[in-house]
């Protein structure tokens, strides 16, 4: 009986996110990792990050 491991070895990350601030800025990354890097370097105090659909990007419709 085969197991399964992965179907790729390649970085996954398929959102954006936003990093909301307490002044009511935010800042767009990319990766999840650059939202956390966001969160933890900045003066301003975040409050939350939100997830989003990369632009340009359809959902796929089903079936």
């Amino acid at each position: 009986m085969k197991q399964f491991t992965e179907t790729s070895s390649d970085p996954y990350d398929r959102h954006h996110y936003r990093v909301w601030l307490c002044d009511g800025s935010f800042k767009d990354v990319e990766s999840y990792d650059d939202a956390q890097r966001v969160w933890y370097s900045s003066k301003t105090r975040p409050t939350t990050i939100e997830v989003m659909q990369p632009k340009g990007q359809r959902r796929a419709k089903g079936f």
